[in-house]
C-alpha cells in the first residue's frame, strides 16, 4: 500500500545570508495527493534583516512587502507544527534545511529535530540531465512549474517531483524511495546534522576540459578554485565541470596558485580568520596573511559567481528592533 505522507517545504531568502528567509511555501501530502498548502512571508531575524537588489530580482520579495510579517523566531513554532511528526521534503536540502538552521543560529535558538530528504539528489540519481534545477527536474518528469521561485508553487513542484520518481521507482513511501535511488535520509537535532547524500560510493575526480569559449569577464575566470568541506547542492565533481565551464580551474588542495577557497556547508558567519575551519582553509587563510590573494566564500557565493558576478558580503544590521505585534501565519 502507497503511504506517501510527508511535507514539501521551500524558502525564499533576502540576501546572500542563507538564514534570512522572506517567505516559505509548505504542501502537506498524505497517500501521495496534496491536502493542504500554506505559504507565509516572514520577517527576517534581525540581525539579517535586510534586502539585497539579487533576492528581489530572483523571487520578488521586498522589505515593504514582509514589513507586517512575523519575525523567524515567531514563524518557527507555527512551523513545526505544521510539520508535526511529517519528514520533510525539498528540493536542495542543503539550502532549505540550511536556512532552519542558519536562521537560528543567528536568533540563537536551539535547531529543531527533523528527517528530511533531497528531490535534487534523487534527481541525480534517477535521471540524466544537463541541469538538475527545479525547472530542468520537473519539465523531464512531466510536471508543468508555474512561477517559479513563488515557495509555494516550488513546494508544489517537489509534490510532483516524488509523485513521478515514486512512480518509476515503485516506491511505496520516502524511506523506500530514498533506499531504491541509494539516497541517505538526512537528519537534524539541536547538535547534530546529517545531509541527505548521494550513496553512489567512492569515485576519483576527472579533470575537466576548461571552456575555451568561456566569458574572460565571468567572475571565476582563469581562477585556480579549490573545495572543501561536504557540498550540500551538487557533487564535487559536478563542481568542478561547473568550474570548468566559466573559465576556472579546479584543483584539490590549496597552494600559492590557489585563488579562491570554496567551503561547503557552513554558516558565513563564522568565515573568518582564525576560526576552526578544515586544514586546507586555514592554509587559506595563512597564505592569505602573507600576500598571496585568496578569496574564501562560501557554496552558495560559489553557486553565485557561476553567474559571473562578483559578490558582497552580508551586512548584519542589529540596529532594528524586533517586532512584537505581528501576527502569527495560520
Amino acid at each position: 500500500m502507497t503511504v506517501l505522507d510527508y511535507t514539501a517545504i521551500d524558502f525564499e531568502t533576502a540576501n546572500s545570508y542563507r538564514g534570512s528567509p522572506c517567505a516559505v511555501g509548505l504542501v502537506r501530502v498524505r497517500d501521495g495527493a496534496a491536502v493542504d498548502e500554506r505559504r507565509w512571508l516572514i520577517r527576517p531575524p534581525a540581525a539579517v534583516d535586510y534586502f539585497d537588489a539579487f533576492n528581489i530580482m530572483i523571487h520578488g520579495i521586498t522589505e515593504n512587502m514582509v514589513k507586517n510579517a512575523p519575525r523567524w523566531n515567531q514563524v518557527l513554532p507555527a512551523l513545526l507544527d505544521y510539520i508535526g511528526d511529517d519528514i520533510v521534503v525539498t528540493h536542495n536540502a542543503g539550502f532549505d534545511i540550511g536556512v532552519i538552521r542558519h536562521a537560528c543560529t543567528v536568533d540563537e535558538i536551539s535547531w529543531p529535530t527533523m528527517r528530511f530528504v533531497c528531490t535534487l539528489v534523487m534527481s541525480r540519481r534517477a535521471l540524466a540531465l544537463p541541469s538538475y534545477r527545479l525547472p530542468f527536474v520537473t519539465d523531464a518528469l512531466g510536471y508543468q512549474l508555474d512561477d517559479h521561485h513563488d515557495p509555494l508553487a516550488d513546494a508544489k513542484a517537489v509534490v510532483g517531483i516524488i509523485g513521478a520518481l515514486a512512480a518509476r521507482e515503485g516506491a511505496g513511501d520516502i524511506d523506500a524511495l530514498a533506499s531504491s535511488l541509494r539516497v541517505s535520509v538526512g537528519r537534524m537535532t539541536e547538535d547534530l546534522y546529517n545531509g541527505s547524500l548521494s550513496n553512489g560510493g567512492n569515485y576519483s575526480l576527472v579533470h575537466p576540459d576548461v571552456n575555451p569559449d568561456a566569458d574572460p569577464d565571468g567572475y571565476l575566470y582563469g581562477r585556480i578554485v579549490v573545495f572543501t568541506g561536504t557540498l550540500m547542492s551538487l557533487t564535487r565533481q559536478t563542481a568542478w565541470e561547473e568550474c570548468a565551464r566559466v573559465g576556472a580551474i579546479p584543483e584539490l588542495n590549496t597552494t600559492r596558485r590557489t585563488n579562491i577557497l570554496v567551503v561547503g556547508d557552513i554558516n558565513p558567519t563564522v568565515l573568518r580568520p582564525g576560526a576552526n575551519l578544515t586544514a586546507k582553509a586555514a592554509k587559506a587563510f595563512a597564505l592569505r596573511a602573507k600576500g598571496q590573494d585568496i578569496e574564501v566564500m562560501t557554496e552558495d557565493d560559489f553557486l553565485r559567481c557561476l553567474g559571473g558576478k562578483a559578490l558582497t558580503s552580508p551586512r548584519p544590521d542589529t540596529s532594528r528592533p524586533i517586532a512584537s505585534s505581528a501576527h502569527l501565519p495560520h
